[in-house]
């Protein structure tokens, strides 16, 4: 679906990522982790074609699948605040529909807030959502245009732990459900060790990608992360930290 060839990417003359390869496959889970300011929005953004490559090339196959995004969050004016079953009618009316309140179209908004579980939140104006809401009703204005692909950045951001398991949760649902290729963005690495096929680590200007399962051994993220790191296999999930180093005595503490 979305090829990356040799891109280096960044802003005002500084380099972000460089020498990036990358193939984006239909039906794939992809996870995009790494910490703050590494580059992973920058990433995300260059596969939406709103950042330009410094050097190589971003190409997508000739037909051009639909492309849901979940944004980090986004700017909500309470001086003119929306319900949120009008924010999912207005996506359909972007669309070009010829008839916005047609009642297939109400049948549309009804299947996706009952996929997402958001029935209850239908006339909820959106400056009353808390993060957790708002990122779902985010989620199903993506889905309501029946994606092929969906791209979400840092979506679990405003979330509490549980908050985050049942968005995950929900995601990986999707996936495996309705065939959906997704490309998510996070820092939270633990939680997507189960769920993605596939992992891109992004550290020090680099992506370092390969299966979940390949990438995720002590050694490897030791040597991506620059410190000691330890994987440990328990009921099939790997469990993941970051070993204390202990300066002072010269050895590591785990």
């Amino acid at each position: 679906m979305l090829t990356f060839a040799k891109v280096t990417l960044g802003y005002n003359g500084r380099h972000v990522l460089e020498d990036i390869n990358l193939v984006v496959n239909k039906g794939d889970f992809i996870g995009l982790v790494g910490p703050n300011g590494a580059g992973k929005s920058t990433l995300m953004k260059a596969m939406l074609g709103l950042v330009k490559p410094r050097a190589g090339s971003i190409s997508w196959r000739p037909d051009i699948p639909k492309i849901g995004y979940v944004p980090q969050s986004e700017h909500i004016d309470p001086i003119w605040p929306m319900r949120v079953r009008d924010v999912l009618h207005l996506t359909l009316c972007s669309l070009e529909r010829p008839h916005f309140f047609h009642k297939k179209e109400h049948s549309r908004v009804r299947q996706v807030m009952e996929m997402i579980a958001i029935e209850s939140l239908a006339n909820r104006t959106l400056d009353t959502l808390s993060g957790g809401e708002l990122q779902r009703v985010l989620l199903a204005r993506a889905l309501i245009i029946e994606p092929d692909v969906l791209f979400l950045d840092e979506p679990t951001a405003a979330m509490d732990l549980v908050a985050t398991r049942k968005f995950l949760s929900m995601i990986s649902d999707l996936h495996r459900d309705h065939g959906i290729t997704v490309v998510i963005v996070t820092h939270d690495l633990q939680s997507l060790a189960h769920r993605a096929e596939y992992l891109g680590i992004i550290a020090n200007g680099k992506l370092y990608f390969d299966q979940t399962d390949t990438m995720l051994t002590s050694g490897n993220l030791t040597e991506i992360y620059g410190q000691p790191m330890t994987v440990r296999k328990v009921d099939g999930r790997a469990l993941i930290w970051a070993d204390e180093i202990t300066e002072k005595a010269g050895f590591r503490h785990v």
